[in-house]
């Protein structure tokens, strides 16, 4: 539940992406499906978004890594669209705000090593194609964190993600069973509806980035030519073509991934893009689609059962969806990634690395550790000194 100073508080929801920037505040309705399945959701959402209510034709929210749970939908008493103007520069921190050292891993990195270990000899005997395994880390700081600062910096720092920001009210799960705010800056595109245009981004296969351009430049190449990487990201492709073909028109699919960069590392990714079909609600699709080999693994029951019995903790909110749909059923869905939940001077960040029969403990280790370092620049961690 949420504490009665939070309750006082109007809830906040931002999300900014392409130039755009929407926010939302204050809640008239929230979406209460009968079951959290696609058709149920994407019911409760058009009856909510049709109610003759003095609020915008928007509905705004989050989903939860296991698509069986109540997600947090609801439509706004107020939104705007402005244009995507993050300052050129972020103001320096004040030394108060730096952050200190990690005090808390899930599971450790040694603990994550072995799991990895694990996961890769289960695929090798046969009972998984991939998996991707996630981790924690907390940070804390001298002082507590301002979201709205971290939420620029993130645009800031990350101008091509997909920028977010939600309050979370508690009983989500994991990190999200306690109120706090939710914000991050996602590379990854789930599902996006212009239309009836729809539009899927997948990304799979990942290699840190370096200062140096020349060896930045070898990496990505690297990258490209990764039998590893290539055969994660096949494995996340085959599934979401497979729900495109069922599910819309003029499915169009590329045979080759393309790099994706971001700040910090490089991904490989594959656009894919359809028409829905008459009358079929994105809902629909989205929850087709998710959770996707990207954030779960292949098949997805066995994955699934692989991350509830070894990972160690409730994922929650941590590689869910985040996003809006209108009444025109116009929406951008993106994975909640590279992000990370505050709760005064304190910071929880979640990332995954996807395993498969070549996978090697320490390589996977280091992905997450890379991925993390998005979130963890935008809250002023330092590197070298902040070991995620």
């Amino acid at each position: 539940m949420m504490s009665s100073s939070s309750a006082a508080r109007e809830p906040r929801f931002e999300f900014a992406s392409s130039g755009r920037h929407l926010v939302a505040t204050g809640v008239v309705r929230h979406v209460e499906p009968r079951s959290w399945v696609g058709t149920g959701v994407a019911r409760a959402v058009e009856e909510v978004l049709a109610a003759p209510l003095e609020a915008p034709q928007l509905v705004v929210g989050v989903l939860p890594f296991d698509s069986a749970r109540p997600g947090m939908l609801y439509r706004p008493a107020e939104a705007c669209w402005r244009s995507c103007a993050f300052p050129g520069r972020p103001e320096p921190f004040a030394p108060s705000a730096s952050t200190t050292a990690v005090t808390d891993r899930r599971p450790s990195h040694q603990g994550y090593r072995c799991l990895v270990a694990k996961a890769v000899e289960t695929i090798r005997s046969g009972g998984l194609d991939k998996v991707v395994l996630g981790r924690c880390a907390t940070v804390c700081a001298a002082a507590p964190w301002d979201p709205q600062s971290v939420f620029v910096r993130l645009g800031i720092q990350n101008p091509d993600a997909f920028v977010y920001l939600i309050d979370v009210p508690g009983g989500y799960g994991g990190e999200f069973a306690q109120e706090g705010v939710f914000l991050g800056a996602s590379p990854e595109l789930v599902l996006s509806c212009s239309g009836s245009r729809v539009r899927t981004v997948p990304l799979a296969g990942t290699t840190a980035r370096w200062s140096e351009p020349e060896r930045d430049e070898r990496a990505s190449e690297a990258l490209l030519e990764s039998g590893k990487d290539l055969a994660e990201h096949s494995y996340v492709v085959r599934a979401i073509a497979r729900v495109f073909r069922a599910r819309t028109d003029d499915p169009r699919i590329p045979s080759r991934p393309r790099l994706v960069p971001t700040p910090a590392v490089w991904h490989l990714g594959t656009e894919i893009t359809g028409t829905l079909r008459g009358g079929a609600s994105p809902f629909e699709l989205l929850y087709e689609l998710h959770p996707t080999p990207a954030v779960c693994g292949w098949p997805h029951e066995r994955a699934r059962d692989f991350i509830v019995d070894h990972e160690g903790f409730d994922r929650g909110l941590f590689a869910g969806l985040i996003g809006w749909i209108d009444a025109d059923r116009n929406c951008e869905w993106a994975l909640a990634l590279r992000g990370g939940v505050l709760r005064g001077d304190r910071a929880t960040m979640f990332a995954g690395a996807g395993v498969i029969a070549t996978s090697e403990p320490e390589a996977e280790l280091r992905e997450t550790a890379a991925k993390m370092r998005t979130f963890l620049a935008a809250l002023g961690g330092q590197e070298g000194r902040t070991d995620p």
